[in-house]
């Protein structure tokens, strides 16, 4: 686990899963991001896979995005006047580092 504050992160979940913490790290160098904030750790099962997963979901105000990783999930919600470029930002670094993307509904 990593820990994550200052800056643009908000909130009082400091506490990164490693996905999450790298995605946070991209996030805290986009000058169009204002705003990021963390969500609690979920256990969802116990090692389920080693793959990395992680799925961006358009909220109302913010990007959510839902990252995977070894049967634990964690949120991370992240606010921009430009959703559009910082997703597709987001999405090629994603995909670029080798993990799983997807876009839709959070279920």
């Amino acid at each position: 686990m990593a820990h994550r504050q200052g800056g643009k992160i908000t909130r009082s979940h400091t506490t990164a899963i490693e996905l999450s913490a790298k995605i946070v790290d991209f996030l805290q160098k986009q000058e169009l991001v204002t705003k990021i904030s963390l969500g609690p750790i979920e256990v969802h099962g116990a090692g389920r896979g080693a793959s990395w997963t992680v799925k961006i979901v358009d909220e109302s105000r913010c990007i959510l995005v839902a990252s995977s990783q070894s049967g634990t999930v964690q949120q991370i919600r992240f606010y921009t006047g430009k959703p559009q470029e910082v997703k597709l930002a987001l999405a090629r670094f994603i995909r670029d580092s080798g993990w799983g993307l997807r876009f839709g509904k959070l279920v």
